[in-house]
């Protein structure tokens, strides 16, 4: 696991430490830094290839009809869930929870330190308010992983009427005896009531430090967290206080990121860190994919081709014979969607062989290996797509011109045509498309279609069709484990 780099906005200071990544002896947790590695242990967790490291971010598009997985280039790697093949799907459930346990930990502990000094005093504050926001996050992606949303319950088929989502353990497990507790799952209601209320008491520790701008990125802050919340805010179809949390992420004040201007798209995903980042998870090629000479699972070797990959530069063909399990391939109709030619978002697509067929693909280059070999960081919140959401329950509540604004400035800074751009009802539609088009290859697309419950179209390639808005396929399986230790969590319809 990696090395985390906590930075406190209130101080112009990096603290390292290792991550503890087992249930940590008590006689560890006896300052502020035991803690402080238990916090790193979780952000480590969330950055692990089969959460936020890569799946999220490619399986998310994989699932939906940005990405045609090319079996012959990926060896096996994504094509089931390409073909809407039923548990081939996102697998982080029990991960999870251990990692959410170790900000029980510190929830329920750090505060009862009695030999915090004076200096550490910003530092202790800060592991709270981050424990909290990262256990929100953890919580969210559970429920829109494993379950539905508020307002989505389908009203027909196996899932009719089935408001079961995450399990809510709140308090942290610290004996063995603990892990044999069984807990059966909470409703979408109150896992969500839950996410609120953990991003909220964040935000409200946050502001109690004091925090100006993150620098860099690479730990929640409040800024993010006001991002995170509306974005659950906008899953719930609660559309006002989206509005004011994305108002609120913006605030220059706070703000890390900045809405790049025209022409540097493709640039800002080769800066380290991107400059649109709210919260972006760091990884370093030295500790990452120290050694790696071959292929590995970091989302450069998903989605660059074998034998033509390049690193960095941005340049197609550039020979160094890098071995891929490259096959998650950019789609037709994702390349289709672009309603201008000159759009710098474009850019982000180049066509290539690779070194095991002279047929030739359409790739993506927004992991190219900016950070080094193999190693690219994970955007998991940017300006843009704070931008979008606010214009999204902007336009969900009829405030067409204030919507438009907000798209004509994205687009505007993406010189693409800003006329192209309504101002009625039908903006609500092309506000879902410009959702595609600038956040591609970021896990975004499939849970955008499944919250707006509009059915999952799958690429002419796949041979699939569409997926109905209410198949059971379109939220995760528990792990079989989960349910043989308690079978009255329950399951998930059909599985």
């Amino acid at each position: 696991m990696t090395t985390l780099a906590i930075t406190l906005a209130s101080c112009e200071k990096l603290v390292t430490v290792t991550p503890q990544n087992s249930l940590t002896p008590a006689q560890t947790l006896v300052d502020v830094n035991g803690y402080l590695g238990l916090l790193a242990g979780a952000y480590a967790g969330a950055e692990g290839y089969n959460y936020w490291g890569r799946d999220l971010i490619i399986e998310g598009d994989a699932l939906a009809d940005n990405i045609v997985t090319n079996n012959g280039q990926a060896g096996g790697r994504y094509t089931n869930a390409n073909l809407f093949i039923a548990a081939n799907t996102f697998n982080f459930w029990t991960n999870s929870y251990f990692y959410i346990n170790q900000l029980n930990t510190i929830i329920a502990g750090i505060n009862t330190l009695t030999n915090v000094t004076p200096a550490q005093k910003t530092l202790q504050a800060s592991i709270y308010a981050q424990a909290y926001a990262l256990r929100a996050l953890y919580y969210f992606d559970l429920a829109r992983v494993y379950g539905w949303e508020p307002n989505n319950v389908p009203a027909s088929g196996p899932d009719a009427g089935f408001t079961f989502s995450a399990v809510l353990r709140l308090t942290p497990i610290t004996t063995i005896a603990g892990t044999t507790t069984k807990q059966n799952r909470s409703t979408i209601t109150q896992t969500y009531a839950q996410i609120e209320a953990d991003f909220l008491k964040a935000i409200s520790l946050f502001q109690a430090i004091g925090t100006s701008k993150p620098n860099p990125p690479y730990a929640l802050s409040e800024s993010s967290a006001h991002g995170l919340l509306a974005k659950v805010y906008l899953y719930a179809q609660d559309y006002p206080n989206c509005v004011a949390q994305c108002q609120a992420a913006l605030n220059p004040a706070i703000c890390p990121a900045v809405l790049t201007p025209a022409g540097t798209y493709s640039k800002a995903f080769k800066s380290i860190p991107n400059p649109e980042s709210l919260i972006e998870f760091d990884y370093v090629q030295s500790v990452q994919v120290a050694g790696v000479t071959g292929s590995n699972g970091s989302p450069y070797t998903y989605t660059q081709p074998t034998g033509y990959g390049f690193v960095g530069v941005g340049l197609p063909g550039a020979p160094n014979n890098f071995s891929t399990f490259g096959g998650q391939t950019v789609s037709a109709e994702l390349v289709a969607s672009f309603d201008t030619p000159t759009d710098d978002r474009k850019a982000m697509f180049y066509t290539s062989r690779t070194a095991t067929t002279s047929a030739t693909f359409t790739w993506c280059n927004k992991y190219s290996g900016a950070n080094g070999l193999y190693t690219d960081n994970i955007p998991v919140l940017r300006y843009a797509d704070v931008l979008l959401m606010e214009a999204e329950a902007m336009a969900a509540q009829g405030q067409f011109g204030p919507a438009q604004a907000l798209v004509v400035q994205l687009r505007t800074a993406r010189n693409a045509s800003a006329a192209a751009v309504p101002a009625d009802a039908t903006l609500n539609a092309f506000i879902q498309n410009e959702r595609r088009r600038e956040l591609f290859f970021e896990g975004n697309r499939f849970f955008d279609l499944k919250r707006m419950a509009a059915g999952i179209p799958k690429p002419a390639a796949t041979g699939v069709g569409t997926i109905a808005p209410t198949d059971y396929r379109i939220i995760a399986p528990l792990p079989t484990s989960e349910v043989l230790f308690n079978p009255a969590l329950p399951q998930n319809p059909n599985y």
